[in-house]
């Protein structure tokens, strides 16, 4: 009976509410009485007048809606979960089940031949087998057949110790943010004005980066010395927007910009291929003959403005690079606060760098953790733009070359140890968040110009 008298309740509710005859709150009143007697609450609600009932809202037109390129948060960087990249041997990147991008079942492990035995015997495919002389070591590359394409798949069959030199052929990424993006707009250009560097110091000395190939004919770097060379068949669709702007900022010249190193000498390893628009990637074995190539012209501090996964092969160059007292600086990536940590910048040889803006407050989108060592501008900076002129930037990678140049000014004043010159810079940052060291500003920020 109950269930036959609540239907009858609610078509009657749709009835009037149908026919907007408040008339029939009467009826309404009736029935509810027959289920439970509630219908005078209900019936003063549905007489008091519907704006009475509701919040008062302020019109509004669409002329006061902020611009929708204002709105998106970040750049468009999504890709497809399978690409093809333009390189001589297309390679087929793909997205991993944990959201990292490698070559598709392609890996790469310390030389051994018992094991590449071992593998072959599996079904694998050896692609190559290359000595890097300057790193000292001996890299085989290989795909695997789809039922091997795990660690734990692969570990069945080699022995336990050559794991620990075996990993995908990952993908790493620049961390420079898009600048029509409200994110590269965290500091508001009210003065249109754009912020740009000090010089760091006017030494003669030389530094090193693996970035995107450089517009060697910019004007602005017209006077500076770059020696570059190209690890990814550069033509005329390689990406030159990013390697463009971290040189610039490091040796750059312009009416409007100054670079943080005046004097030096840049090595420029090219090692980036185009993903889309608005991307690009570097595989893992390309940073390998980056730095083999760096370490090779004796460079002993490189930027590094990219960031992707901990790979073991990467973890046992820059064990090797160490050990050849280079020191690698590196963007501590532009993932956001609650982003896991990024490589190479959270190995513990590597000096990780975040961005700020000129107000002294973090980039919104930088990563954080313990493993940051220190801040430094990196939102709205002025540097070169790849097709001329320059542009404003924004992101780790940014911040990145300040750090990268204030070590290659004093790395001879402390005889290139590592620890000195942590604790040197340590003196010399401005603290900023918690006392002291903290996962946000690390040691704090590197700000004044460091003299030799």
């Amino acid at each position: 009976m109950k269930g036959k008298l609540a239907t009858a309740f609610l078509a009657t509710v749709l009835a009037a509410l149908t026919n907007s005859s408040w008339a029939q709150v009467a009826i309404i009143d009736s029935t509810l009485n027959q289920v439970g007697g509630i219908g005078q609450s209900l019936e003063k609600q549905l007489i008091e007048p519907l704006p009475a009932r509701l919040p008062k809202i302020e019109a509004f037109s669409l002329s006061q809606l902020p611009p929708i390129a204002d709105t998106i948060t970040e750049p468009l960087k999504a890709l497809p979960a399978r690409l093809i990249i333009p390189t001589q041997d297309k390679l087929v990147e793909v997205e991993l089940d944990d959201g990292w991008r490698a070559i598709e079942r392609q890996w790469l492990m310390l030389s051994d031949e018992d094991s590449l035995q071992k593998l072959q015997l599996a079904g694998v495919t050896l692609l190559e087998q290359q000595e890097y002389k300057a790193l000292g070591l001996t890299l085989i590359r290989f795909t695997v057949p789809a039922q091997l394409d795990s660690k734990a798949a692969l570990a069945k069959i080699l022995p336990a110790a050559q794991l620990a030199t075996l990993d995908r052929n990952h993908v790493f990424a620049s961390q420079t943010a898009a600048q029509t993006t409200q994110a590269a707009k965290q500091t508001p250009n009210t003065t249109n004005t754009q912020i740009k560097q000090a010089a760091m110091c006017n030494a003669s000395v030389t530094i090193g980066m693996l970035d995107t190939a450089i517009q060697l004919d910019h004007p602005a770097l017209a006077q500076a010395t770059i020696v570059s060379q190209d690890f990814v068949t550069s033509n005329d669709a390689s990406p030159r927007l990013h390697g463009t702007a971290i040189a610039g900022l490091l040796v750059g010249q312009s009416a409007q910009l100054s670079p943080l190193l005046p004097h030096a000498k840049l090595f420029a390893a090219s090692v980036f291929y185009r993903q889309s628009d608005y991307a690009q990637g570097a595989t893992m074995l390309h940073l390998v003959e980056g730095l083999n190539w760096l370490a090779a012209q004796e460079v002993k501090v490189v930027n590094m403005s990219l960031a992707g996964p901990d790979n073991q092969i990467l973890a046992l160059v820059i064990q090797k690079l160490s050990a050849k007292n280079m020191l690698i600086v590196a963007a501590a990536g532009n993932e956001g606060p609650a982003a896991p940590a990024m490589y190479p910048a959270a190995y513990p040889q590597v000096l990780a760098v975040t961005a700020s803006d000129e107000k002294q407050q973090i980039y919104r989108w930088a990563n954080q953790g313990d493993y940051i060592d220190f801040a430094a501008l990196g939102v709205n900076v002025l540097s070169a733009k790849a097709g001329g002129g320059e542009g404003r930037e924004s992101g780790t990678s940014v911040a990145s070359p300040v750090v990268a140049a204030a070590v290659a000014c004093v790395y001879e004043q402390f005889g290139g140890q590592a620890e000195l010159i942590l604790a040197y810079l340590t003196q010399q940052a401005v603290d900023l968040g918690a006392r002291g060291k903290d996962p946000i500003f690390g040691a704090g920020l590197i700000k004044r110009a460091v003299k030799q």
